[in-house]
């Protein structure tokens, strides 16, 4: 198991420090991107982080299946952020 590195994204206007192996930055970085663009679009910013994160597990649903690991990363992700805003 290789060692974690802190990544430093920003979600919402707000930093956030995720720990994460140094092979997933790239695509977290990337992620956060995507977050950030959808998070964008979304009138109603009180419940904009709820909103994106299923619309874009949706458009993954809709384009593949997601497997059991990808979804308890997806998951994993989602509440680190969700921790870091509260």
């Amino acid at each position: 198991m290789s060692d974690k590195e802190i990544l430093s994204i920003r979600v919402m206007g707000r930093d956030i420090a995720i720990a994460c192996p140094p092979e997933d930055k790239p695509l977290l970085l990337e992620a956060s991107t995507i977050l950030n663009k959808e998070i964008e679009q979304i009138p109603d910013k009180g419940n904009a982080l709820i909103l994106a994160a299923l619309n874009l597990a949706f458009q993954s649903l809709k384009g593949t299946q997601v497997s059991d690991d990808d979804s308890n990363k997806i998951n994993q992700i989602i509440s680190s952020i969700d921790d870091a805003l509260n």
